[in-house]
């Protein structure tokens, strides 16, 4: 099991870490960010998750705008992603990168389309 997550394919999937540094060298990861190609569709399924106590000091805009810079140098239009209703945190980061976005809330649920346009 801990192969899947060290041996990453990055022609279907792209996996990156935030990490800080901390006493003696040694580095933390804080958040993780990554996403897997829908070929058929030239978009990827996209996700992040930020360690608590990191939240809300801009760790998750940095992989995502690092995400789509990839993403764009790959050649896809954009990303899917699920977002819990009650995530206003993470759907405000969605918003403000300036995806077209498209958004259907199915239990709880947004499940969300975003093309990159200009961006």
């Amino acid at each position: 099991m801990r192969q899947e997550f060290v041996a990453v394919d990055y022609s279907r999937d792209m996996v990156i870490l935030a990490v800080v540094e901390e006493e003696r060298e040694q580095e933390t990861v804080v958040g993780v960010g990554q996403y897997s190609l829908n070929p058929d569709m030239h978009t990827a399924e996209v996700a992040l998750v930020v360690r608590d106590d990191f939240q809300g000091k801009g760790v998750g805009s940095e992989l995502l705008h690092y995400l789509t810079y990839l993403a764009k140098r790959q050649g896809l239009l954009g990303f899917s992603a699920e977002v819990l209703v009650t995530n206003r945190p993470m759907m405000a980061l969605f918003e403000g990168m300036g995806f077209e976005i498209e958004k259907r809330r199915e239990e709880g649920v947004f499940e969300m389309r975003m093309t990159f346009g200009g961006v």
